[in-house]
Formats: structure tokens, C-alpha cells, sequence
């Protein structure tokens, strides 16, 4: 409940920045994105837990202005850093704990080379000025303390929990989650003259989507150049031994290591899913059977429909609940698909594997349906099927016979004994 001039929360929604997801990349900044949109529709507290050595600028930007923007209030938990882009990211929000021994800071920007590993400081003012000054707006958002954080970028300075409450860039010193879920079932702050009432009795975690954790690793500029790497040789074996039929998931490689290098991932989407669905076409209507053509068909939907945004933030058709029931009917038929096609191939290439088996009647007991004397061949009927046979015994119709062996001139029979 409200009154004039305040806001009482009871509910929060939780979204993690923690190992093995700590790293601020496009696909965090979309995921943290997407929690702020839901949590500002129910009306809940965004509760944000970061344990990060840090991640990229840019990422670092969407979340900081998306928190910066946001309707609803925003609590952030240090557990134990938030270095460089991951003290960036909490500045804007509205109440800032951080656990006893935690540290942040070390806002310097770095650049690493993705080959060598070696990192390069930056202090130019071109890119220094524009961080410090983006830093501050977020900062004064909430009246937090400027100047360290000016040393933050200008000197890495790095501080403790306790150095960052004194020095007012953060709010709360706790020795755990579990306190600050205590202290948020009965706190009261003001901002913007607006009293905020929190009585958090709910924390409801938040799922990040399967897009944005593909984005995440994608984001990996090691894991870019081995995909965009193993993507360039394939497609070059393809051509050079004429397997042109590789060519599409050669492709869908270099594009998915070129999402890393900034490629728009939305554009590689709509690429694999036109593409996927040609491919399938071509298995489906003109050539016979299943083989590589359609299965990479199958791989390309699948990964584009992965691929596809979760929120179309303009309002148009089609909507978020048509593209979100869309995109699972499309993985679960390709997931089926892709499982019945392989479990086919599968079975034609363990039958082409297997060794040539012969059915022989050798043994097997039968019927005589002709008379057969030595030298005269008849007819016997062994398993429902006739056989020319010979005998060297006078073998009378309806006699059972026993088979000894398949010769060229036909099934050497016996009477069987009784």
C-alpha cells in the first residue's frame, strides 16, 4: 500500500552477476535489461547480486543507463568485488550493500588482446573523460561520493566494504545476504523527495533467457577466434574437396564467432533461419532422403531461433508472447526432428556395418509336397517357402524331411527319424 509522496515494496525480483555468468558482456546487459523491464511491470524491487571482476564498456553502459532509467527501485549486492565495469554497473542504482570484506573499484580501462593476452592501460582523455563523466552522472543519481570514484578510473584505486561506506559510494556494510534480506523486510529510503517503503517478504530469482547466455559465450573473444577460426579451415576443406554440402554449418560458424566481434546478433539470426529454412526445403522436396542437407538445416534453426530477441521493444507485430511460443514450438519440432533424423542414420549405419547375414533352411525341418527319389529332385516346403530338393533315400509326398545342406541343385533332404 501507498501514501502521497511514498512507495511500499514487498516483493523483489533477483538477477545474478556471479560466476560462471560474472563477466559484463552483451549477454548479461541484455539479461540485467530484461529483469528490469519485468520487475518495473510487477511492480517489484530489482535486487541485483555481483560478484564480477568486471566485463565490457559498452555492456557496461547498457546496464548502468537501463538501472540509471529504471521505474521501479534498484538494490545491488556486492558479495565479495565489483572491479571495473561491475562498479560502474552499481552506481546508478538506489541502495548499494556490500558484504564485509568485499572490495570494488579499479575502473581503469584496460584493452586485452585476445590472441596474446597482454593488457594495455588506457589514459588518453578521449576515452578517460567520457567514462568519468558518465560515472558521475550515475553517481550523483544517488548522492554517492564523486571523487573516489574519479580515482577509481583516473588511479585503479581499489577499497574495501568498510572504506566505501565511509566514503559514501556505498550504503550498507553486511556481513552476508541473508542480513541485507533482514534489513530490506524493514527499511525506508528517500529519493528524488519520494519516501520508499521496503517490506520485502518475497525474492522471486530471475532466469536469464538461453539467447542471452549464448550471447554471453559468444561474447568470448577466445572461444570467437577458435569458432571463426575452425569456420574459415572447414569452409576452405569443403571447397578445395568439393564436400559442398558442409558449406552452410561452416558459415554458421564464422557468423556465430563474428557475434563476439561485435557482428549484430540479431541480423546472424534472421541469416540462420532463412538459411536453415532453404535448407530444409531442398531435403524435403527436391532431394531424396535425409542426409547433411537437411540435418544442418535442422542446426541452423535451431541456432537461429536461439538467436532470436526475446522482447521486441516497439510494440509491433508480432508480439513478445507469439515470438517467445514461436521460438519453442520451432527448437522443440527441430530438437524432434533432429532426434528421429539421427536415430535413422544412425540405424542405416550400423545396418551398413553390420556383416552380411545369409538365411539358410540348413537344419530346419520341413515337408515333402512332391516325391523324391534319388536322382529325381522334388519339391519341400521348409518355413512356409519351397525348396527344390534332393535325397538319396525315396522321400513320399507329406513325409517330413530334415535339411542337411544347400547344394547348387537344390536342398540335400533326409527323412526325419521318428
Amino acid at each position: 500500500m501507498s501514501s502521497p509522496g511514498s512507495t511500499v515494496y514487498r516483493e523483489a525480483l533477483l538477477v545474478e552477476i556471479t560466476p560462471p555468468w560474472d563477466t559484463i558482456d552483451s549477454g548479461v546487459a541484455e539479461c540485467v535489461s530484461e529483469a528490469v523491464r519485468v520487475a518495473e511491470e510487477r511492480g517489484a524491487v530489482l535486487l541485483i547480486k555481483v560478484d564480477s571482476y568486471g566485463g565490457y564498456l559498452d555492456a557496461a553502459f547498457t546496464i548502468g543507463d537501463r538501472l540509471y532509467y529504471a521505474k521501479t527501485l534498484t538494490v545491488a549486492y556486492v558479495e565479495n568485488k565489483a572491479l571495473s565495469a561491475g562498479t560502474l554497473i552499481i552506481l546508478p542504482v538506489d541502495l548499494v550493500a556490500a558484504r564485509r570484506g568485499s572490495v570494488i573499484g579499479a575502473m581503469q580501462p584496460v584493452i586485452v588482446n585476445p590472441v596474446t593476452g597482454e593488457i594495455t592501460f588506457l589514459n588518453e582523455s578521449k576515452i578517460i573523460n567520457p567514462i568519468l563523466r558518465k560515472a558521475e552522472v550515475y553517481a550523483e543519481r544517488a548522492g554517492r561520493n564523486t571523487s573516489l570514484i574519479r580515482a577509481f578510473i583516473t588511479e585503479a584505486l581499489t577499497v574495501d566494504s568498510r572504506k566505501a561506506v565511509e566514503s559514501g559510494v556505498v550504503d550498507l556494510e553486511v556481513t552476508g545476504y541473508d542480513e541485507l534480506l533482514g534489513i530490506l523486510r524493514n527499511y525506508s529510503l528517500t529519493r528524488n523527495n519520494v519516501t520508499y517503503r521496503l517490506e520485502i517478504s518475497r525474492v522471486e530469482p530471475f532466469s536469464c533467457s538461453f539467447r542471452s547466455r549464448m550471447l554471453s559465450l559468444l561474447s568470448n573473444a577466445y572461444l570467437a577466434n577458435v569458432l571463426v577460426s575452425i569456420g574459415v579451415l572447414a569452409t576452405i576443406f569443403a571447397l578445395v574437396s568439393g564436400r559442398l554440402a558442409i558449406l552452410p554449418l561452416t558459415i554458421a560458424l564464422i557468423l556465430l564467432g563474428l557475434v563476439g566481434t561485435g557482428l549484430n546478433p540479431n541480423v546472424v539470426s534472421v541469416f540462420l533461419i532463412v538459411l536453415g529454412a532453404v535448407l530444409l526445403a531442398v531435403e524435403l522436396f527436391v532431394l531424396p532422403g535425409f542426409g547433411v542437407i537437411g540435418i544442418s538445416g535442422i542446426v541452423l534453426l535451431t541456432l537461429g531461433f536461439t538467436l532470436l530477441p526475446m522482447y521486441i521493444p516497439t510494440g509491433a507485430v508480432p508480439s513478445e508472447e507469439y515470438v517467445t511460443a514461436l521460438r519453442a514450438f520451432v527448437i522443440g519440432i527441430s530438437i524432434t526432428l533432429g532426434t528421429f533424423f539421427g536415430l535413422v542414420i544412425f540405424k542405416v549405419i550400423e545396418a551398413k556395418r553390420a556383416k552380411p547375414y545369409e538365411y539358410t533352411p540348413r537344419g530346419k525341418i520341413g515337408v515333402a509336397v512332391e516325391d523324391i527319389k534319388p536322382g529325381s529332385p522334388g519339391f519341400v516346403k521348409v518355413e512356409g517357402e519351397l525348396w527344390r530338393a534332393v535325397s538319396t533315400e525315396e522321400i513320399n509326398v507329406g513325409e517330413e524331411v530334415v535339411v542337411l545342406d544347400v547344394r547348387s541343385d537344390g536342398v540335400l533332404v533326409v527323412k526325419k527319424k521318428t
